[in-house]
């Protein structure tokens, strides 16, 4: 039987200089156990390499298993989810190059690390992932290049660059398959994050958590207008309407004991003034909400109408995901409220927050009229000395109690959450809604960028003969933040104190500004022609280079642009040989060689072979010992069977001493 292929050297080297750009895009998602465990793995493979260890036996490897699964296990509560997935596939792709000694083991091992390529893109599809995660994949093909040659006498960057000049080849390929290949589901279900893992709004509302979620510069969503972009005022961008509290927090309805057509709208409201039409880039959520401003009207096939007037995409947003919308902004919905619906609206708790309840009912003794109640609320916001912060101190059972009478200081979750909680206990049937208010407005794109610290929370109270009516109390305590954003209204030291690193936390600094922007207009760019480069978007592209979409037509372009794709890389690896007679390097190093001594009156004689010209050289001038070694390198490249490695060595060596100064 023969002997196993080791692993060579130079193989190890790019394969783990491939595992650290492979686990580093996921250093700041993984348990830092899973990262010490690779340090481990690594440094125990080189020592094995080295001859002071040994691998591991049976007994370590059954441990180290349990050992990583057990971290997972205790690290995120569950094996379901996709963090863990991904954090299960890393461990391995980590303990197994610990056992990796010969060539089938490293095939196993390069093939499970493109796998862990893909995973960077369940997380991050924008450019600089896709531009980034070509280098991992570079290098995993110069150690699968690496695995098949003999070991060099020293290091070679010649695996990269065969890999970099496959990538290249194949780069128009990949171009001709993305324009024309039908985009198709996925094959299997990808496990959602977990709970702890999602960034944005949650389907719940206690005090402090729009506060906290302010602190991240995140982007949530762009938004590009057909027609110019509204005023910052009247961007808010609906999402969530909680409108059940238990004392401290507000939930949504789940709806959970009805069918999806059952919380869907077949016929929207009736439109009224004039409409505002635009397209939303969601960042991935790992939930079914969609953001879109008041009144809206799905546009797309792949968004629904709630009852409550929300958009909702049909599946889960598991990556970007586009959709187009219209709002008509001076419409009104639910003119008439269902009994059931309006007893639902008016729920409190009996037991808490009697302070506010009381105050709400002497309200009602002294206010006939909804909307001048209303008014009267909103004016003691404005009036009475309320604060608008994002540090605002912890409330007890009693919140809405502690924040109206003594503590006065809040965000905006605290200002809707009491208003709406007053409305109530007044007879005013109300609710709090969360989403996003206001945005960027991006110069070079016309887009408005929406981030996480743009998330707010609002009021909805139902009036007579109007519908539901958005309310604002923040806007009464800090109309900046309504109309400049955020940070108009805390201020530059604490707008984004906790991420200071954050670029968006610089504006003011003109040229990092335009370099933001500049970067951003690149990232929308990719978002709608590559990300959702899909449906509408591929029809339109096709028909502009078919004229019309048939099988035909479709054929021709994938065969023809494959074929002549083909033929340029053909022509590009052979062209020489087939036009022409191609001059090995050695020959022509050699023939330099020979030129220069005939100039110094040692010319070659015709017919006369290389290793004779040596010796007949070296009987003119004694002193030319670099003769014979010019000689013996090109003898060894031109007759010799070599590796690649080697080859390019001694070629490096030939044109070193071709080009010395041993003959001046």
């Amino acid at each position: 039987m023969a002997a196993p292929a080791w692993i060579s050297r130079h193989c190890l080297g790019w394969l783990l200089a491939a595992q650290v750009a492979l686990i580093a895009p996921h250093v700041m998602r993984l348990p830092i156990w899973i990262s010490l465990a690779w340090v481990l793995s690594a440094f125990w493979r080189v020592q094995v390499y080295r001859g002071q260890w040994s691998f591991p036996g049976r007994l370590i490897k059954t441990g180290l298993v349990i050992a990583s699964v057990a971290g997972i296990r205790f690290s995120y509560g569950s094996f379901v989810g996709l963090e863990p997935t991904v954090a299960l596939l890393i461990s391995c792709f980590c303990f197994k190059l610990v056992e990796a000694a010969t060539r089938r083991e490293a095939y196993l091992l390069l093939f499970l690390g493109y796998f862990v390529a893909l995973t960077e893109f369940l997380f991050e599809q924008g450019l600089g992932a896709v531009l980034y995660m070509l280098l991992p994949i570079l290098l995993l093909t110069a150690a699968l290049i690496a695995l098949q040659q003999d070991e060099p006498l020293r290091f070679s960057w010649q695996p990269l660059r065969t890999a970099s000049a496959m990538a290249a080849q194949a780069f128009p390929l990949m171009l001709l398959l993305f324009l024309v290949f039908p985009r198709i589901g996925p094959l299997w279900q990808v496990p959602l994050p977990t709970g702890g893992a999602r960034t944005g709004m949650s389907d719940q509302l206690s005090p402090g958590d729009i506060a906290q979620l302010s602190q991240s510069d995140a982007l949530a969503f762009r938004a590009a207008f057909v027609g110019g972009v509204p005023a910052q005022r009247d961007l808010y961008w609906r999402g969530l309407v909680l409108d059940t509290f238990d004392g401290r927090t507000w939930r949504a309805n789940d709806f959970s004991d009805m069918s999806l057509q059952q919380i869907t709208k077949t016929v929207p409201a009736i439109p009224s003034g004039p409409a505002i039409e635009y397209e939303v880039f969601l960042e991935p959520t790992y939930q079914r909400w969609l953001y879109a401003l008041q009144v809206p009207e799905s546009i797309s096939p792949t968004t629904l109408l709630t009852l409550d007037y929300r958009l909702l995409a049909r599946d889960i947003v598991t990556e970007k995901f586009a959709y187009r919308a219209r709002a008509y902004p001076q419409s009104r919905f639910e003119i008439q409220l269902d009994k059931r619906l309006r007893q639902r609206e008016l729920v409190l708790p009996k037991q808490n927050n009697l302070r506010t309840q009381a105050w709400a009912r002497e309200l009602r003794t002294r206010f006939d009229d909804d909307r001048t109640l209303i008014d009267f609320v909103i004016e003691n916001f404005h009036q009475q000395p309320f604060f608008y912060t994002l540090k605002p101190p912890l409330l007890g059972d009693d919140s809405i109690d502690e924040f109206l009478f003594d503590t006065r200081r809040g965000f905006c979750e605290h200002y809707a959450s009491s208003f709406v909680f007053v409305l109530r206990a007044a007879g005013i049937p109300a609710r709090v809604v969360i989403g996003y208010q206001g945005g960027e407005i991006n110069p070079l794109t016309g887009t408005v960028l929406v981030h996480q610290f743009d998330a707010h929370a609002w009021a909805e109270a139902w009036l007579p003969g109007q519908g539901w009516i958005r309310f604002d109390p923040t806007a009464a305590v800090a109309p900046q933040r309504i109309e400049s954003g955020l940070e108009g209204a805390v201020g530059a030291d604490e707008f984004l104190a906790q991420t200071p690193l954050s670029v968006d936390r610089y504006r003011a600094v003109g040229w990092l500004n335009r370099a933001r922007l500049r970067i951003d207009a690149i990232n929308y760019g990719w978002t709608r022609w590559v990300v959702n480069y899909r449906d509408d978007a591929q029809i339109s592209v096709l028909r502009a280079l078919l004229g019309e979409i048939n099988p035909l037509r479709m054929t021709l372009l994938l065969v023809g642009g494959g074929a002549l794709i083909i033929l340029a890389v053909t022509v590009t690896l052979f062209g020489r040989n087939l036009f022409g007679t191609r001059v090995p390097a050695e020959e022509r190093y050699y023939l330099q060689f020979c030129a220069r001594l005939a100039r110094r009156g040692y010319p070659r004689p015709t017919g006369m072979a290389a290793g004779d010209y040596s010796r007949w050289l070296l009987q003119q001038q004694p002193q030319w010992l670099v003769a014979r070694e010019i000689t013996a390198c090109f003898e060894a490249l031109h007759y010799r069977r070599l590796s690649p490695a080697q080859r390019e060595q001694l070629l490096k060596e030939l044109k070193r001493l071709v080009r010395s100064r041993e003959f001046s």
